[in-house]
């Protein structure tokens, strides 16, 4: 009886971990895209060649690359929760500063 219990419990665990790995992959491909976008605005702005065009694409994939593999090693000697605690205000930060370089100047 018991062994059924943990069974079922052992089961739940991988479909809510699939399920939430799912549901990020499902984001970050929809982040990349919305990101990736503002490729025609950067062509435009700096005259992209098809050549660097493709070389700004590339270094966002890179990008994202990279920075899940220091996040592993960042996780590991200084901890999740810090690491997390580190991310959360780097990103507040960067999202009062383009709050305010787009805000209109009176």
């Amino acid at each position: 009886m018991m062994n059924n219990k943990v069974k079922a419990d052992g089961n739940r665990f991988v479909y809510l971990t699939a399920g939430i790995s799912a549901l990020g992959g499902l984001l970050f491909g929809y982040d990349i895209r919305r990101h990736l976008r503002a490729i025609l605005f950067i062509k435009s702005d700096f005259s992209l060649s098809p050549s660097m065009e493709e070389i700004v694409v590339s270094s966002v994939l890179l990008g994202s690359l990279v920075g899940a593999a220091v996040g592993g090693v960042l996780a590991d000697r200084i901890g999740r929760r810090r690491l997390l605690i580190i991310t959360a205000a780097v990103f507040g930060l960067g999202a009062v500063g383009a709050a305010r370089r787009r805000a209109p100047h009176g």
